[in-house]
């Protein structure tokens, strides 16, 4: 019911909008109609400083010209003739929020400590896990078109959609021959720090390597209804849109372990844990671009805000010896983070809010060419990341050769929601037809 009423309260506005712009575009209209007859006493006193009206548009609905408008369906020898439509593509190069590895994954130690390798002991220190994978800038593209729906450029149809591409960082382990003994930490389900062995100096290699991925892409169409003014050689533009938009957000962790005898390498062991996350949103939303523009150059200021329902699931696969040889029955490659406890697929939908904001400026080389440049920046309030559903606590009766299973069944599973952000840097060029 509540969403039925915030759609009707946003349909009532938008229509408000619409109707304030087209009485304000028929005054003027006809104001500029009545000086100019003959025998009119205001004809030699007065002027129009400025007018209202829906001129040629170019870049998604925005003025590209400093001229006068003309009125409604009067295009003139300043103002070219209306275009159809335009076509427009943005070179992207944004940055992602990082993905986490959130519990310490392997530490080394001193054999002279009471839980050697245990987190908080005095000679422990963390070497994999803890982390968050810094991602560079991911490089994409954004293609948009529109088309004029009235004669005098009032209503725009508009669509665009981006694509990034995965952005991928990691962080590796190795300790090899005579190297520091290496451990895999955890709490246990009383909370109390422990580890186990993992490369022993001389005797066990191990070696492991953490993976972060992170994909984005989304769609959406807008209706406009676009509207300007001119004066003293400068001309301000607005529009109201009202769409729907869908993004799609992919992330992954995998962290795959592997030990081989120092003796013989030939004999290994090797295990591996991914935590993958995707969160779709589907949702209407409404915006405002505003836009001032003299001769060539033009700038634009665009702001949204979508009000939906985010899809999220939550895959968890892997095991602490998935191949190879054991290489003892005390000591497994892990790691810990996926047990029987925990892996599996969860879901849910939550409410949730996506405000992005655009500042463009554009430069027209002819009459259906322009570039343009521009900043944007979009947040997303509810996602699913995969450090977020990870236990660093492990019931170690659980693991191979360590039961019968007694006790609290950890890690267990976890739907955990947190925050997103894309922002960057855009370049494009748009064609008018």
């Amino acid at each position: 019911m509540n969403k039925v009423l915030v759609l009707a309260a946003a349909g009532v506005w938008l229509s408000g909008s619409l109707a304030a712009g087209q009485v304000v575009g028929q005054s003027v209209a006809s104001q500029a109609a009545t000086s100019a007859r003959p025998g009119n006493q205001n004809n030699t006193t007065s002027e129009m400083e400025s007018s209202v009206s829906f001129p040629d548009r170019g870049q998604n609905g925005n003025p590209l010209s400093g001229e006068a408008c003309p009125g409604p369906g009067e295009p003139s020898a300043d103002c070219p003739s209306p275009v159809q439509g335009w076509a427009h593509v943005d070179y992207l190069l944004w940055w992602l929020k990082p993905v986490c590895l959130k519990p310490p994954t392997l530490t080394v130690g001193s054999p002279a400590d009471a839980v050697p390798g245990a987190v908080g002991q005095p000679h422990t220190q963390v070497v994999q896990g803890d982390h968050k994978f810094e991602f560079n800038g991911a490089s994409g593209i954004r293609p948009s078109v529109g088309v004029w729906l009235t004669a005098d450029q009032f209503l725009s149809l508009e669509a665009e959609g981006f694509l990034l591409e995965q952005a991928a960082a990691s962080e590796s382990f190795r300790s090899a021959g005579g190297g520091t003994a290496s451990f895999i930490p955890f709490q246990d389900p009383g909370n109390v720090n422990q580890a186990l062995p993992f490369s022993i100096p001389g005797v066990v290699n191990g070696s492991s390597v953490a993976i972060g991925r992170s994909r984005l892409w989304g769609l959406e169409s807008n209706l406009a209804g676009n509207f300007c003014t001119s004066k003293e050689g400068l001309v301000f533009s607005g529009a109201v849109l009202i769409g729907f938009r869908y993004l799609d957000l992919e992330d992954r962790v995998n962290v795959t372990n592997q030990q081989d005898l120092v003796a013989n390498p030939a004999t290994f062991a090797f295990g591996s844990d991914e935590f993958a996350t995707r969160n779709q949103f589907y949702g209407p939303q409404v915006g405002t671009r505003l836009g001032i523009s003299g001769g060539a150059w033009s700038l634009d200021l665009l702001t949204k805000m979508a009000l939906g329902i985010t899809h999220q699931v939550s895959q968890v696969t892997g095991q602490p010896l998935l191949g190879g040889t054991l290489i003892s029955p005390l000591l497994l490659p892990g790691p810990f983070l996926a047990l029987a406890s925990n892996v599996g697929r969860q879901s849910a939908n939550r409410i949730t809010l996506v405000p992005e904001m655009a500042l463009t400026v554009h430069y027209r080389l002819t009459e259906q060419v322009s570039l343009s440049l521009g900043y944007s920046g979009l947040y997303w309030n509810k996602v699913l990341c995969p450090g977020d559903q990870m236990d660093g606590h492990v019931n170690v009766t659980q693991l191979p050769f360590h039961g019968p299973v007694t006790g609290p069944l950890v890690p267990a599973p976890m739907l955990v929601h947190t925050d997103a952000f894309a922002q960057g840097v855009n370049a494009g060029v748009e064609f008018q037809f």
